[in-house]
């Protein structure tokens, strides 16, 4: 079924990747393209239903926009991608009919495009992967396809891939050539004591559990006065209770709203939880009033 929202109307590219998707929605794959056509322009160049009907909606040399960086670089590669039908909450596991769908997507463009049958190296390397893979293919953070799906795409997707193509079957790749990706994102306020650290919670407190090697950025936004200093670092909670503090990166407030990043790099055992504490200094030092933390990420790459 060829469906096309955009046409062939957008910028030419050369595919050099294959990501897939979940749509976090139990769509068909009309009713996929009627999404895109009537209400945005995220659209992938697939799309896969539940019932195995796939959707093309623009041509594989055509740019779609659903893979943020991996779009369209500026040599002129980019990304082929496939919208999959899921549940509400992209738990779920994609059944035989999808797995059966990716798997000739997947032949097709390695047939057609020359695409290497390997999962991506990094974020412009030619190759398959999943939207969370790189945190470059995605504007502000995804867990997508779900936990479920990316397991299925390193065991049974990409290898079934690869065995169709080659007429072998490829030892599964290990759990730390790939790695996972962060991305955690909380709107929720709160307010910050001066002199005082404060455990962050970002959708939870622990960031990241069951991990051996991370590296992570946590940003703040938040109306701070001018001149004020935040401090944050990273910490690791071992299972005494007692932790392993990280170094302390400090930033100065500047006017209007204030963006503070802070990073970090480091290896944790699997029975520690990562954490993130921050501190507000005014520069009044009497000033006794609270700031407000009104938005904060956490985005980075893990391996286990």
């Amino acid at each position: 079924m060829e469906l096309q929202p955009e046409s062939d109307a957008q910028p030419a590219i050369r595919p050099t990747q294959f990501i897939v998707h979940s749509i976090i929605a139990p769509w068909t794959a009309r009713r996929t393209y009627e999404y895109w056509r009537d209400s945005t322009s995220l659209e992938s160049h697939f799309g896969v239903d539940y019932e195995g009907t796939v959707g093309q909606y623009i041509g594989t040399e055509t740019r779609a926009d659903a893979n943020a960086g991996a779009n369209r670089r500026s040599d002129g590669t980019g990304a082929v991608s496939a919208e999959t039908a899921s549940n509400t909450s992209g738990s779920d596991p994609w059944n035989d009919k999808q797995v059966e769908d990716l798997i000739a997507i997947g032949v097709w463009l390695h047939q057609t495009h020359g695409l290497p049958l390997r999962i991506c190296r990094s974020h412009s390397d030619p190759g398959y992967g999943y939207h969370s893979l790189f945190p470059q293919w995605s504007t502000s953070g995804t867990a997508c396809p779900g936990q479920a799906r990316i397991r299925q795409f390193k065991e049974v997707v990409f290898p079934g891939i690869v065995a169709r193509a080659t007429g072998k079957t490829p030892t599964p790749p290990q759990e730390d050539d790939v790695p996972h990706t962060l991305g955690l994102y909380d709107e929720t306020d709160r307010t910050l004591a001066p002199d005082k650290w404060t455990t962050l919670s970002i959708e939870s407190v622990d960031l990241l559990k069951g991990a051996s090697i991370y590296q992570a950025m946590v940003q703040v936004t938040g109306s701070v006065p001018e001149g004020s200093t935040l401090q944050g670092r990273f910490y690791h909670l071992r299972s005494d209770n007692t932790r392993w503090l990280g170094g302390i990166t400090e930033r100065v407030a500047t006017a209007g709203a204030t963006f503070a990043d802070f990073h970090n790099v480091g290896s944790i055992k699997p029975t520690e939880k990562l954490r993130f504490e921050i501190a507000y200094f005014p520069l009044d030092p009497d000033d006794m009033r609270a700031i407000t933390i009104t938005t904060a990420r956490c985005r980075g790459l893990y391996w286990k």
